[in-house]
C-alpha cells in the first residue's frame, strides 16, 4: 500500500495505473490524494475509476475528492475535444 509521498511520486511520474490502484488503499488520505493526483493528470483512463470512487467510496472526503478530480478530467477532455 502506498504512502502519501509515494502517491506524490506516482503523480510526478505520471503513473496513472499506480494512482488508479491507490484508489483502493485502506487509508482514506491516500485514496483522496490519489484521486486528486489523477485529476491533475487528466488522463482519460482515470475517468471511470474516479466516477466509481465518487459514487461508492465509504468516506465522504474521498467521494468529494474523486468528484472534484472527475470534473477536472472531464473538463480537460472537453477542452481537448473542442480544440480539434
Amino acid at each position: 500500500m502506498p504512502t502519501i509521498d509515494e502517491v506524490d511520486t506516482m503523480r510526478d511520474a505520471r503513473d496513472v495505473d499506480g494512482l488508479i490502484r491507490a484508489l483502493a488503499d485502506p487509508d482514506e488520505f491516500v485514496r483522496s490524494q490519489a484521486a486528486l493526483s489523477l485529476g491533475t493528470l487528466a488522463d482519460p483512463k482515470a475517468q471511470e475509476p474516479l466516477a466509481k470512487v465518487r459514487d461508492e467510496d465509504p468516506s465522504a472526503s474521498v467521494r468529494e475528492a474523486a468528484a472534484t478530480a472527475h470534473r477536472w478530467v472531464v473538463g480537460r477532455l472537453r477542452e481537448i475535444e473542442a480544440a480539434r
